[in-house]
């Protein structure tokens, strides 16, 4: 029997028998597990969360650090872009450049985050700029104003998320005349004989290389081509690889390809094989080079062609080249605009292209207009210095100034060249028009067959002094005298203008009438015919214009009909030129305070030289499609002539016909009017010759006599230009305007001079020169729609007792009868060509005809060179394409035959202190470094 209160034993143990805390331990041992679980859950949860929350983050972040990215990409090319409109950047300029954000799904940008820094001096205000080579891109290596800014992006995301991006760029004023060629447009080289030329070589466009048969074209710098590179054809798409089979040498390492190299050196100066252009011949048509390597263009590691051929010395716009424009070039604005005067109102309509300017940025204006008010684009009021060259009418000044201390009528015509109411020819004019369409009294009407003064239009001359005043300088200027003797200028010394010695602007020259270089002073069958006398009564009959025959401009073909010689030679009126001359030493006298009283007083410092800008806009038309241009209005008047009718490719003859001509070559203002509405300009062309040019289709190709008619009157519609003369050496120094606060760096300038114009500019005989590079020299440059040289033999007399002038009247269309001799010539250019078409098929013309010539002759000329030499050193810059002289490249049967071109870019211009005045400048815009900033705003 159990006892009461036993318990069951288990093996020897009994329940009984354990002690009372055990079972608290287990509990406690059991809720210690769960703890441990329950922390192990919630650490394995937050550890989760955690990943969670940090993943989140880096997207947020990713996506904050790629909307970074977007928005300074986006930044950079808006600043790009923005910058290009600052011609003279200041710190406060760039700092206020307004940047668009781009606008990012998810992205914004905080106030204030989203900016452009300048660098500044020390004093926080001044930018800080220097001079010194560009560092990166592919026009590393040209010396230019080197600015540097910072792009400073925030981007955040929803949820507060923050990447701050910062790129540092480099902004490089580039001048134009640091490249030995710079076209806008096609460039193209396809010389006969050998050529050469240094200096870098760009261009906007296509890039035609040829060589003729058995010569050489050698470039010595780095090439860069927007567009294509072509070996085979010209750029008419004639195609040449069997015709211009000439050596074409192009340098792989700096100075590979030396001056005068005709073959090619192993390893420096390498000949470009047909096949190893960017576009090569197959067939009939051209396709990109993809032949293996070495000869095709590499796209992938941004060199051109193969690295052990070219050494990247030529690229194209597959392979790293860029775009270089002018400031304000886009939409509508054009870069020709540099050298017309700004439309009025002035400065209102002027904003974007007027800090680009050379009217604006010129020391010295030379305007002359139908109007006085033209002259005053901002409004300005009319004044005595608005002088009306006719002398009639409501700006009269009624017998004129002290001229040489005798009292004269102003101009040469400034009264009837007929006497008025003269019921027959006066004597005084005979052989002087076709009877009844002539000047017969002194009032002008612009209509065929009125009456009408040989010279007209309003004169203003005024300079900027250095606090930015202009003040008008017409009258004085005038009083030096404004005729010369049957010669221009030339370079003997202050009295080589025995007329009027001091004579600045030159609008005149003695009647001889029967041009042979002797002005009889006395009776021709009992009448005075012509006259000596240059003051007194009745003197302003014994004065004739300054006109010259400019082949180019008058022949649309190049044919040489025979017998056009002589006194019954005739010229087209289209190429009937009328000259103001500027004589440069005269103006280099009144600026040194040599002559006259205000001279010492322009400034002279702010372009280290002068500018002088010239317009002559004498019957120049208002240009109905205006708007067209990016003008306020229709009908404004715009600095073209107004003339485009100068190809007609379907006719040998190329007589005008008003219809537009498929392959566009007659466009050359880019308006895309072609045909009637962009020919207004030729209306009144023939009007002070006796023929109606006005009717349809307008043809200012009509002919008149030469000698007697083209010769002796007045030029009533849009020809007119400026002619350069006396620009050699006197006495050992350069004829052209120095800076007076200059020091000539060693082998440099002394600052320069600058003549920008919107018409023609033709540079007669030496020019900074004077038969070798002498020094001192002036950094000079001429700017203008276009420019022609003239030799040394122009301005003096033939065996037959003719000048370069009559010589182009006489002989109109035998360039042999106007042989050049050799001729300096010492400056930059930067002119305008004509526009490139295809080679017509439906006659038999020449196979360059539709190019614009070639850089080799971008340089025009009207003489018989026959491999005279003429010698130039500069920079050939082709900016825009001619809106004033638009006749088109012709050679080599009637304009002119080529010279021995001994071309030579000048090194000096790779110093920014030896530029001259005014030099435009080109945009370049790379980057340096690119980093994230951590610091969290």
């Amino acid at each position: 029997m159990t006892p009461k209160g036993n318990c069951k034993s288990y093996g020897g143990y009994s329940m009984k028998n354990a002690k009372p805390g055990s079972r608290g331990f287990t509990l406690i041992a059991a809720l210690l597990l769960l703890i441990l679980m329950s922390g192990l859950a919630i650490g394995l949860l937050m550890m989760v969360n955690t990943e969670q929350r940090a993943g989140g983050n880096d997207v947020e972040n990713s996506l904050a650090y790629r909307g970074a990215e977007a928005g300074i990409e986006s930044m950079t090319s808006s600043v790009a872009g923005t910058f290009n409109n600052l011609q003279s950047p200041t710190a406060a300029a760039i700092d206020a450049l307004n940047v668009n954000q781009p606008t990012i799904p998810g992205i914004t940008f905080p106030a204030g985050t989203f900016k452009v820094v300048s660098h500044k001096k020390a004093d926080g205000v001044t930018l800080d700029s220097s001079t010194g080579p560009i560092t990166g891109g592919p026009n590393a290596g040209l010396y230019a104003t080197l600015i540097k800014a910072d792009l400073d992006v925030t981007a955040q995301r929803p949820l507060g998320e923050q990447v701050r991006m910062l790129r540092t760029i480099e902004i490089a004023l580039i001048p134009v005349f640091q490249f030995g060629v710079f076209s806008d447009s096609d460039l193209d080289f396809f010389a006969g004989p050998n050529f050469d030329f240094g200096g870098r070589i760009h261009t906007n466009g296509d890039l035609f290389l040829a060589a003729g048969s058995g010569s050489t074209l050698t470039l010595h710098d780095k090439i860069s081509v927007l567009g294509e590179v072509y070996r085979e054809e010209l750029a008419n798409g004639f195609i040449s690889n069997t015709t211009y089979t000439g050596t074409v040498l192009i340098p792989t390492t700096s100075n590979g390809c030396p001056t005068g190299q005709t073959t090619a050196i192993p390893g420096s100066c390498r000949a470009m094989a047909f096949n190893e252009a960017s576009q090569i011949l197959s067939g009939s048509t051209f396709v990109p080079n993809t032949s293996a390597v070495p000869t095709r263009w590499n796209t992938t590691n941004g060199v051109s062609l193969d690295p052990t051929k070219y050494n990247s010395w030529i690229i194209n716009g597959t392979t790293g080249a860029k775009r270089l424009s002018l400031p304000f070039v886009g939409a509508t604005a054009t870069p020709i605009e540099i050298v017309h005067r700004p439309p009025p109102p002035y400065p209102t309509n002027d904003t974007t292209i007027g800090p680009s300017r050379l009217y604006n940025l010129a020391q010295i204006r030379v305007l002359i207009s139908n109007t006085a008010a033209e002259n005053h684009p901002d409004g300005s009021a009319v004044d005595a210095d608005d002088v009306t060259l006719d002398n009639v009418g409501p700006y009269a000044v009624g017998t004129g100034v002290t001229v040489g201390g005798v009292n004269q009528n102003y101009f040469a015509h400034a009264k009837p060249y007929y006497f008025p109411a003269s019921p027959t020819v006066n004597p005084l004019c005979a052989n002087q028009l076709v009877a009844g369409n002539g000047p017969c009294d002194a009032d002008f009407i612009s209509a065929l067959g009125s009456d009408q003064p040989l010279i007209g239009g309003v004169l203003r001359v005024e300079v900027r002094y250095p606090d930015d005043s202009w003040h008008p300088v017409t009258r004085e200027w005038l009083g030096f005298g404004f005729g010369r003797g049957l010669l221009s200028p030339d370079s003997t010394g202050p009295g080589n203008n025995a007329v009027y010695p001091n004579a600045i602007l030159i609008l005149q020259q003695p009647a001889d009438r029967n041009a042979d270089h002797t002005i009889t002073n006395g009776l021709i069958g009992g009448t005075v015919y012509e006259s000596t006398a240059i003051s007194g009564n009745n003197s302003q009959y014994n004065w004739l214009p300054i006109n010259l025959y400019d082949t180019r401009e008058g022949e649309v073909r190049d044919n040489d009909p025979a017998g056009n010689t002589g006194a019954a030679a005739t010229c087209a009126v289209n190429g009937i030129m009328n000259l103001v001359e500027l004589d440069v030493y005269n103006l280099k006298r009144w600026l040194a305070g040599n002559i006259g009283a205000t001279g010492t007083s322009v400034d002279s410092a702010k372009q280290n030289g002068y500018v002088l800008y010239f317009s002559d806009r004498r019957g120049m038309l208002p240009d109905p499609n205006s708007t067209s241009l990016g003008f306020s209005a229709a009908n404004l008047v715009t600095g073209e002539y107004g003339f485009e009718d100068t190809i007609n490719a379907s006719s040998a003859a190329g007589t005008p016909d008003d219809t537009n001509d498929p392959d566009n070559g007659e466009d050359v203002d880019g308006n895309g009017s072609l045909g009637l509405k962009d020919n207004w300009g030729a209306a009144n062309v023939g009007t002070g010759f006796g023929v109606n040019t006005a009717v349809i289709p307008r043809n200012p190709y009509q002919r008149v006599t030469c000698m007697t008619t083209a010769r002796k009157n007045r030029v009533s519609g849009a020809r007119h230009g400026l002619r350069l003369v006396n620009g050699s050496y006197n006495g050992g120094l350069v004829n052209l305007p120095l800076n007076p606060a200059a020091v000539p760096s060693p082998g440099g300038t002394s600052g320069g001079f600058t003549v920008a114009s919107e018409n023609p500019v033709y540079i007669l005989g030496d020019y900074n020169a004077n038969g070798a590079w002498t020094d001192p020299h002036a950094a000079g440059s001429v700017i203008a729609d276009s420019v022609t040289l003239l030799s040394n033999n122009w301005g003096i007399w033939d065996g037959n007792n003719r000048s370069g002038d009559i010589r182009s009247f006489y002989y109109p269309t035998t360039k042999g009868s106007r042989p050049a001799t050799e001729t300096w010539y010492r400056l930059a250019i930067a002119a305008g060509k004509n526009k490139i078409f295809a080679q017509p098929t439906a006659w038999p013309a020449p196979r360059d005809y539709g190019t614009d010539g070639g850089m080799h002759n971008f340089l025009r000329y009207l003489e018989d060179w026959g491999g005279i030499p003429a010698h130039y050193e500069g920079s050939l810059v082709s900016l825009f394409y001619s809106q004033y002289g638009t006749g088109v490249f012709k050679c080599c049967t009637t304009v002119y035959n080529a010279p021995n071109r001994n071309y030579a870019f000048d090194q000096l211009f790779l110093d920014p202190a030896n530029l001259p005045p005014g030099t435009p400048m080109f945009k370049d815009v790379n980057n340096l470094t690119y980093r994230q900033d951590f610091t969290p705003h």
